[in-house]
């Protein structure tokens, strides 16, 4: 049996890549994981449960503390189980800042806590803690993106803006980044589940945009790109120029992506004007109509004499 694990998720990921049933990790014990886990064997396992709540994830350390701790008391109970194959995702902030496009062999030094702490569990994964027979394979997520993601990550606040005619403070836009589609990621994390090697594999588009590009190209397909206030935020202090990543290695298993970026920006766009067209049908349904309320059993007509 496929077990994937529970994820409350990382980042408020979104419903195309989530489990069907999914709660926080925070406080659970041992024997609250092996819960949620089904009855009896489990022959594989795709990991990808951890505290990312948008607000805080790269820098609560109580709760990044906690998701260690639970993925730790996970691997326990694959291996009581007898898992043979885990995935785990990673994260690209794992990687140290670099003007070239990442390898899986690139230098790891996480700014974040919550990048040291998926680093860590990493290290840890590659030692004798990991439960005889059973292959662990690292997944390190770049960006992702598509139908349902968080509300309150970037291309969904873009996106709601201008849907809404509203304008939307930005920093200038020239930060590089790597995006995928989220259906994309999920067949990455499958090929590298199904395939049983053990190493680390970037789960990327292998291709960088300016945010600039991919905001604009996004407020366009969904109304007036002029809405973008580029320049009127400044940038994080921890904020790269470029995070890029290679991703041969997971290709070399026989995956390939099947969205471009245009497509992936195309089903964001779609996403969420079919949220707002929902909305407003709901809210319109929700209206109270004027005039005086029709009488129950309708109107009825006077009796001839």
């Amino acid at each position: 049996m496929v077990a994937s694990s529970v994820d409350p998720w990382s980042g408020g990921w979104w419903s195309a890549a989530r489990p069907p049933s999914s709660c926080p990790t925070a406080g659970r014990d041992a024997r609250g994981l092996e819960s949620l886990l089904p009855p009896g064997d489990v022959d594989a396992c795709i990991h990808a449960g951890w505290y990312a709540d948008t607000r805080d994830y790269l820098v609560n350390v109580a709760e990044n503390r906690q998701s260690l701790m639970d993925s730790l008391d996970l691997v326990e109970i694959l291996g009581v189980r007898g898992c043979k194959s885990l995935v785990v995702a990673g994260t690209s902030a794992e990687y140290a800042s670099s003007d070239r496009a990442l390898s899986e062999d690139a230098q790891i030094a996480p700014w974040s806590v919550y990048g040291a702490a998926k680093a860590s569990l990493h290290q840890l994964l590659r030692s004798s803690l990991v439960p005889t027979g059973m292959v662990v394979s690292w997944a390190r997520i770049f960006n992702v993106t598509g139908p349902g993601e968080d509300p309150n990550r970037l291309l969904p606040q873009v996106a709601r803006s201008v849907l809404a005619g509203r304008e939307i403070p930005l920093t200038a836009g020239t930060q590089v980044r790597d995006f995928l589609h989220v259906d994309d990621v999920a067949d990455g994390l499958v090929q590298a589940l199904y395939a049983a090697q053990p190493g680390a594999y970037n789960v990327s588009s292998g291709w960088g945009a300016r945010l600039s590009q991919v905001l604009t190209e996004l407020a366009r397909a969904l109304g007036d790109p002029a809405l973008l206030k580029f320049g009127e935020r400044r940038r994080g202090e921890h904020d790269p120029d470029r995070v890029v990543g290679s991703n041969a290695a997971l290709s070399g298993l026989g995956w390939c992506p099947r969205y471009d970026l245009t497509q992936t920006l195309n089903s964001v766009a779609d996403y969420w004007r079919a949220a707002a067209l929902a909305r407003a049908d709901h809210e319109m349904r929700e209206r109270p109509t004027s005039g005086r309320p029709r009488p129950a059993g309708g109107t009825k007509r006077p009796a001839r004499r």
